[in-house]
């Protein structure tokens, strides 16, 4: 190699690096600046949730005659009220089992510690707390630390959720006229894409809300079936834990069920704690193969190790609420650039459909 090709190549990796350096200061503070403002970024990012699942019942009054204002309200209250009543159905069948499921899971833990100690593994009481104090920092790393915050932890929450209605509302009441304010001052190519683009996102919400809870009822069901076969106890708060399990792609309903196999093993026995076990394996299998691409369709398909990678990072940098969010905005932010995209096919960002 010359030295002028030495050159030239220095040249051009060191203009890559400053780009890359460019690109991580920019995603460093913009990462800094959403957790600073989490709240009302979870707040937007929920509310445009919520009124993609509200859309279709608003503008059906709307199309009534309905003045918006009135048809968002309308449908915001019975939404509110709905999931009210579910709650106050829920809450109390949960409340009488807790005790139950903290003692059996306590007795897992110590039949599981005595194993780990007098079984093939070998460890000894040393080893075994320093490793769960490493899986106890990871989950404070989701969120766990600010679940201990106490009264900032339900101030927050507390005005999340009065955000949350608040954008909701003026979603449903003035989002049709906004987009066609900002499509008319938009270039002409511009404004379709725009279109299109709003369109799509709003399609894609509202279906995988609807399909997450199809899946989380379908998983539930036929766990809450086996569990109620073997005769083990607690079968609605394990099933209903499962089912919001659901919401949390690929790993929540898994962990959810091993709950219920390790429940079963404390109540009924080993051999019925593996049929749980077997049940939840084959279920969540059948999920990922047939349910899941019959819900979801061709434009929410993710690859499962995007989906992995999604869960991990959006758990890691915003607790719960990441882990949640991260795999619909994800699947959106594909569909999106598919839908408006010239040449999605040659695009990295379709290397996550797999």
């Amino acid at each position: 190699m010359t030295n002028g090709a030495f050159r030239a190549l220095i040249l051009r990796w060191g203009d890559m690096a400053w780009r890359l350096v460019a690109i991580g200061v920019v995603v460093f503070f913009a990462f800094r600046i959403l957790q600073t403002v989490s709240v009302v970024v979870f707040a937007v990012v929920f509310a445009l949730f919520l009124a993609a699942v509200l859309w279709r019942p608003a503008q059906w009054l709307i199309r009534r005659g309905w003045k918006p204002a009135i048809a968002s309200m309308a449908t915001i209250f019975v939404a509110v009220l709905l999931l009210a009543g579910l709650v106050v159905f829920i809450i109390p069948q949960v409340a009488d089992s807790i005790d139950t499921l903290s003692d059996d899971v306590t007795e897992t833990w110590e039949s599981f510690h005595d194993w780990l100690i007098d079984g093939p593994l070998g460890l000894t009481q040393q080893e075994i707390d320093d490793y769960t104090e490493r899986i106890t920092g990871w989950l404070q790393g989701l969120g766990g630390d600010r679940l201990i915050g106490g009264a900032t932890a339900i101030l927050e929450f507390i005005t999340g959720m009065f955000l949350v209605v608040i954008i909701t509302f003026f979603m449903l009441k003035d989002g049709r006229v906004l987009l066609e304010k900002t499509l008319q001052r938009s270039r002409s190519e511009t404004a379709a894409k725009l279109a299109i683009g709003a369109r799509v996102v709003r399609e894609s919400l509202a279906r995988y809300m609807g399909g997450i809870a199809l899946v989380g009822l379908f998983d539930a069901t036929l766990i809450g079936i086996a569990l109620w076969l073997v005769g083990a106890p607690l079968v609605f708060p394990l099933a209903l834990l499962v089912f919001f399990g659901a919401y949390i792609p690929l790993i929540g309903a898994f962990l959810s069920g091993l709950l219920a196999v390790a429940v079963t093993f404390v109540n009924v026995g080993p051999i019925q704690a593996l049929i749980i076990l077997a049940v939840v394996v084959i279920v969540q299998q059948f999920e990922g193969d047939v349910i899941m691409p019959l819900v979801f369709g061709s434009r929410l398909r993710l690859h499962p190790l995007v989906v992995l990678l999604a869960v991990a990072a959006g758990g890691l940098a915003f607790g719960l609420a990441g882990a949640f969010l991260a795999v619909p905005l994800i699947a959106v932010a594909v569909s999106v650039h598919e839908a408006i995209s010239d040449e999605p096919d040659g695009s990295y960002l379709q290397l996550a459909r797999g």
